[in-house]
């Protein structure tokens, strides 16, 4: 990307104070260029308060970043629209240009990334939850707030300087490979240390399965356990819900109590993955 150490080199208080201002004018005409980054009259606000999680009006948003500067680390604007993309191709891109706005928005167009498009989608398939953010100083729902990170995710690359993968790519690529192959949770977590140990030091590969289904988990990608029986005789489901045994074979659904534990733990469940929302 071009150079934007005047997001922090010429600060609100520094002495280049003109270079900042231009710079401030950039980043509020490249953000404002692209429709898909308005809810209403706002755009997200990079204030470091405001962290892109509220959607001001852009003049709102140019008298905070004026008044009190960036948000840390935002020198990729990945919530306006921006995409990851190697500080030498960028170079190439914007040689000669004099409007970085411009280039920026260009090279965004020009390296499409199907990671950032995947988080979009899920996004606009949870519009009831992500529209919600009103252009008040108030803080998104949780679920917004998860999705903002997503989308920083899908375009933050693996280690620094890593220019084919992000850190929403290669969890996405394993977690898929660990579905097609059957893979258990403790031979993923393996073959994860195994990665971890041979790519540079720090790396922003997830640790663990658990940790992957935590970030996997507001693109929608959840399921339903239903019990069954453990001959495949049926489900408890809808009228069947309250049943403990099956109509077909009369096994018991649960398994025996054990201790004083409470919990009643059937012998199979079903996991059920809604198809509607993933069409």
């Amino acid at each position: 990307m071009d150079d934007r150490s005047w997001m922090y080199r010429d600060s609100p208080q520094g002495l280049r104070r003109m270079g900042y201002c231009n710079g401030v004018q950039g980043f509020i005409n490249f953000a404002t260029s692209i429709p898909r980054n308005f809810t209403g009259d706002g755009i997200r606000c990079p204030y470091r308060k405001c962290q892109n999680k509220k959607y001001l009006h852009p003049d709102v948003v140019t008298m905070h970043l004026l008044q009190k500067g960036f948000m840390e680390n935002y020198q990729c604007w990945y919530a306006h629209g921006e995409v990851f993309v190697s500080k030498r191709r960028m170079e190439e891109r914007v040689v000669g240009s004099t409007s970085s706005a411009s280039n920026v928005h260009e090279a965004a167009n020009d390296n499409t990334n199907p990671y950032r498009n995947m988080v979009m989608d899920a996004m606009r398939m949870n519009q009831d939850n992500i529209s919600q953010c009103p252009i008040v100083e108030e803080e998104p729902n949780a679920d917004a707030a998860r999705f903002f990170d997503l989308l920083k995710y899908s375009d933050e690359p693996l280690w620094d300087g890593c220019t084919n993968h992000s850190k929403l790519s290669v969890v996405a690529q394993v977690f898929t490979i660990k579905s097609d192959h059957g893979l258990s949770e403790v031979e993923y977590d393996k073959i994860i240390e195994w990665a971890r140990s041979i790519l540079p030091e720090g790396n922003r590969l997830k640790e663990n399965f658990y940790d992957v289904k935590s970030m996997m988990k507001p693109l929608g990608l959840g399921y339903q356990k239903i019990d069954m029986c453990l001959n495949f005789c049926m489900l408890y489901y809808l009228e069947n819900a309250e049943m403990t045994e099956c109509m077909t074979c009369g096994h018991s659904r649960y398994k025996p109590r054990t201790g004083r534990g409470k919990t009643l733990v059937a012998y199979k469940k079903l996991r059920y993955f809604p198809i509607t929302s993933r069409l």
